[in-house]
């Protein structure tokens, strides 16, 4: 086993190479799962979530005990909110402010202390850890905040929170924090109650007692706004975190299990070197097991070679990458503790796996008898005629196709262990293609720059007048719209839904229409529904009515279409009139605005959104949003850098042993092929000949693996950009292959293929000829 391994270093090294890369990967990956999975279900229940929130006119501490006392409410809390927005740089952004009673005597969704002053004075903030990136602030730092009504208020940072229930700041674009009981800001929040039920997990005893609570709230004459119920004990963003997890351990499992195929050939190749000797070995009296167990001896070596080398980096690799996931996530592992049975796990299936693929070749050559042994040509193949009749190519690109040819079953298992890195790495470009051209595509039917939010309604004549004032503004709509709640098909209003009616004939929104029509300027009373409402009420379809829940009164609305959008939020886009009708607003006054600029790139749009906060500003119109479209866009952006780096980094490894795999064949092909390389030698071929000839070899593997990916990746694409639409959007992405994939996979190959066949050109073009016909 040991003199075997010894005199054959350079293709063991390969081996235990490719090996410890697909170790690695495993290791990598079950680290990851091993800290993610459990710490991002413990952490998030450790916060205590809110089973429901409550908006409502006002609280007091007297109505806080009586919702205490409703049966089925375990906890319940007040944490008013302050919409505002903070000053950063020459520009307002959104801020989320939470007012806390006691910051030592959290009971729902609880955060914790990181750095700075705690609890924050009358004129401070604590911010979201998160935040500080968005604010462009650090801690001791004044943030002007302006709050409803229009007041500036500037506020020291006194510190940062871990909130690990949050979605972080700069994936939202927002600037979220927490202030005290008496803080400054008290008087301009919007009042909620939050409670946890008996039986947290339990979405329909929790709807019970959030609608007991509403009843019981309803009656003492307070006005309730809206119930907002998330899904029960479960982290916002777990099912991404799921998909993630499984995307990398699937990527794992290929790598790992390609570099146990290329050990699977080593051996079938080892032996079919020493098929003779192995008949010798059974002439004198060698079994069958003896036999086997030199060859399965020499797996297990390489396996715990490869282990050795690829455990170890591979945990913290894994460590690394989980910190990077969970803090794009807002998560935190860094004081998880080390899973013990992840090192187990990978030291029985770095043995296991190889020693499972090698026991076909093994089994077969073991059983030869010594007549065949004694009697067959190990080293020449099969002579083949394909490549003789392209006559008309040059007689040593003949010999390069020749010798490519001859081993079929050696090329198809180089030729699919390189595919499948180079389908993996097509497909990871091909997800980041689909992803943008769809974001693309549905920012593309929204033909507005900007959405202005304002306090209150204003007469849209006056609105113009101040619009007209502003230079950087081509046009403006003003859409009535609501937030209701969407009425499933048990009758329940659960889920809120955005009710907006577009302008009669408005050319601002163009979405993609799957189903039915588009609104059209004469429908009075018609709605188009987008997947996410399909999504929560599978039943619905056109003909039908979809019914919302608005102002106490439920209203239903025909549809007409269906619309393919990227939100997941559900929307309800109904004629501008009925949206009027259903909720007693007049169209002659608005609060929503969409702008579109005269430049529609981002200094442009910017540009605008400041001229138009002075405008309103000097005519007394509080302004509390301004939403740029290319913010939103760049939010749907921004979540593709974690899949993308997961996908990237994962195909890459894939490709590293695959490119093992083509320097081994290589190796291999140059060592059977010894004798003949010398004859070339005696008759005047030349070393860079020789090395040439190889070079050509190596591309035309490379050129085969390369359609071989394309066939392979399509498949595979087609399955990571439905999941990953499923996954955000809650649709598939529309299936798409990018040319520029194909385009830049086919160079890497070119130059993987040069790299991998760079030692092998070198030892053929280094022997002798006395040393070629010396070889046995």
């Amino acid at each position: 086993m040991w003199r075997d391994l010894l005199e054959r270093r350079g293709r063991s090294l390969l081996v235990v190479i490719a090996m410890a890369a697909g170790i690695f990967q495993i290791a990598a990956m079950l680290y990851k799962y091993a800290l993610l999975q459990p710490e991002l279900t413990t952490m998030y229940g450790r916060t205590h979530p809110a089973s429901a929130t409550i908006t409502l006119d006002r609280v007091s501490d007297a109505l806080i005990d009586s919702v205490r006392r409703l049966p089925g409410v375990a906890v319940a809390e007040a944490r008013p909110v302050i919409v505002a927005r903070a000053r950063v740089g020459d520009e307002w952004v959104p801020a989320v402010l939470y007012v806390v009673r006691d910051f030592d005597d959290q009971r729902i969704d609880t955060f914790a202390p990181e750095a700075g002053d705690w609890p924050p004075g009358e004129g401070e903030v604590l911010l979201e850890r998160s935040a500080l990136r968005v604010a462009k602030v650090v801690v001791g730092d004044r943030l002007r905040v302006r709050t409803t009504g229009g007041e500036e208020t500037t506020l020291r940072v006194a510190g940062t929170a871990y909130a690990a229930g949050m979605a972080p700041a700069w994936m939202e674009h927002s600037v979220p924090g927490f202030v005290g009981w008496r803080s400054s800001l008290r008087g301009t929040e919007t009042a909620q109650i939050r409670i946890v039920a008996e039986h947290p997990l339990d979405e329909g005893f929790i709807r019970e007692v959030a609608d007991s609570t509403r009843a019981m709230l309803e009656r003492q004459g307070h006005t309730v706004g809206r119930i907002d119920v998330p899904n029960p004990g479960r982290h916002p963003h777990a099912d991404q975190m799921e998909a993630f997890l499984f995307l990398l351990l699937s990527f794992g499992i290929l790598s790992f299990t390609l570099s146990a195929v290329l050990v699977a050939s080593m051996i079938h190749g080892l032996m079919s070197e020493q098929l003779r000797q192995v008949g010798v070995m059974k002439a004198i009296g060698a079994r069958d097991g003896q036999i086997a167990g030199i060859y399965l001896g020499q797996v297990g070596i390489l396996a715990a070679a490869a282990l050795v080398l690829g455990i170890p980096p591979g945990l913290i690799a894994g460590g690394a990458y989980a910190r990077f996931a969970a803090g794009i996530l807002n998560a935190d592992v860094s004081h998880a503790p080390f899973p013990l049975w992840v090192v187990p796990v990978v030291v029985v299936a770095g043995f296991a796996v190889p020693l499972l693929f090698a026991l076909g070749p093994v089994h077969r050559a073991a059983g030869v008898t010594v007549q065949r042994a004694l009697h067959d040509d190990p080293v020449a193949p099969r002579a083949r005629r394909g490549p003789e009749r392209f006559a008309w190519l040059s007689r040593p690109l003949r010999w390069s196709l020749r010798t490519t040819f001859a081993r079929r079953g050696r090329l198809a298992l180089t030729v699919g262990t390189l595919a499948m890195g180079g389908a993996a790495f097509i497909s990871a470009l091909n997800v980041s293609s689909a992803w943008t051209r769809a974001v693309d595509a549905d920012f593309a039917r929204r033909r507005y720059d900007l959405t202005v939010t304002l306090a209150e309604r204003w007469p849209t004549a006056t609105l113009d007048a101040a619009l007209a004032a502003v230079p950087g503004v081509e046009r403006a709509e003003y859409w009535p719209g609501a937030s209701p709640y969407l009425i499933g098909v048990n009758g329940v209003a659960s889920q809120p839904v955005s009710l907006v009616g577009p302008t009669p004939g408005s050319t601002l929104l163009d979405p993609r229409v799957v189903a039915g029509r588009w609104l059209r300027s004469d429908d009075t009373e018609g709605a188009v529904i987008n997947g996410a409402v399909v999504n929560r009420n599978p039943g619905l379809a056109l003909g039908d009515t979809v019914r919302v829940r608005l102002r106490g009164r439920t209203v239903g609305f025909p549809i007409v279409g269906v619309v393919k959008e990227l939100a997941p939020m559900p929307v309800v886009y109904a004629a501008s009139s009925a949206v009027l009708a259903a909720t007693g607003q007049s169209g002659d006054e608005s609060r929503v605005i969409r702008v579109v600029t005269r430049a529609h790139d981002d200094a442009g749009q910017r540009s605008a959104a400041r001229e138009i906060e002075q405008a309103f500003d000097e005519r007394g119109i509080e302004v509390t949003g301004v939403h740029r479209m290319l913010d939103q866009r760049q939010g749907i952006l921004d979540h593709l850098v974690i899949i993308l780096t997961l996908l990237t980094v994962a195909s890459l490894v894939v490709v590293f042993v695959g490119g093992i795999g083509l320097a081994g064949t290589l190796t291999l092909n140059v060592i059977q092929r010894t004798r003949e390389i010398g004859i070339l030698g005696a008759i005047g071929a030349t070393p860079g000949t020789i090395a040439r000839q190889i070079w050509i070899e190596a591309l035309v593997i490379g050129v085969l693996s390369w359609v071989a990916a394309l066939i392979l990746a399509a498949p595979i694409s087609y399955a990571l950009e439905a999941a990953c639409g499923r996954i955000f959007f809650k649709a598939p992405l529309d299936f798409h292959l990018s040319p520029g994939a194909a385009g830049i996979w086919f160079a890497l190959v070119v130059v993987l293929a040069s790299l991998s066949s760079f030692f092998p050109a070198r030892r053929a073009a280094r022997l002798t000829v006395r040393e070629a016909m010396s070889h046995t």
